[in-house]
């Protein structure tokens, strides 16, 4: 399985749970299950694997547990935006990027991959101008970053 279809079962988990819902288990069965059904040949018959879930739980626990300090370094490179008036489907998907720029180095997932698999959720999940959004948020965020690096 790739790492872009764990991600998107990241994302979708971690919108439900913020959402309300538990993001849990029956969620990652129910993406799994939508993508098969949209005939995405990355999915096969078989659940995620170990890897993918893996993946999938550092992000959902990482998003949540830094929840705060992505928002507000969001909020940095987000000009005259505030994160909680941003459409949800960004908001979700800038946090799990934002996560895997600052927090998730043990995932060993480059900056620029980070943004361009956004700009991929976006294109698939979001408006139309959602992904230049998302990609000059999560460009300045990266340039910041490795500026502290």
């Amino acid at each position: 399985m790739s790492r872009a279809i764990a991600r998107n079962a990241a994302m979708q988990m971690i919108f439900e749970h913020l959402a309300g819902g538990e993001g849990g288990e029956e969620t990652l069965r129910m993406v799994y299950d939508e993508l098969r059904e949209e005939g995405n040949a990355q999915v096969r018959e078989n659940d995620p694997s170990v890897k993918d879930r893996a993946y999938i739980q550092a992000a959902l626990e990482g998003v949540l547990e830094h929840l705060d300090e992505i928002d507000k370094q969001l909020e940095m490179y987000a000009k005259n935006w505030k994160v909680e008036r941003m459409a949800a489907v960004d908001r979700t998907i800038l946090r799990l990027a934002a996560w895997e720029i600052l927090y998730g180095q043990a995932m060993d997932i480059p900056g620029n991959v980070a943004i361009a698999e956004a700009v991929n959720l976006a294109k698939a999940y979001a408006d139309e101008d959602s992904s230049r959004f998302i990609n000059g948020i999560l460009g300045s965020l990266l340039r910041a970053h490795e500026a502290k690096a």
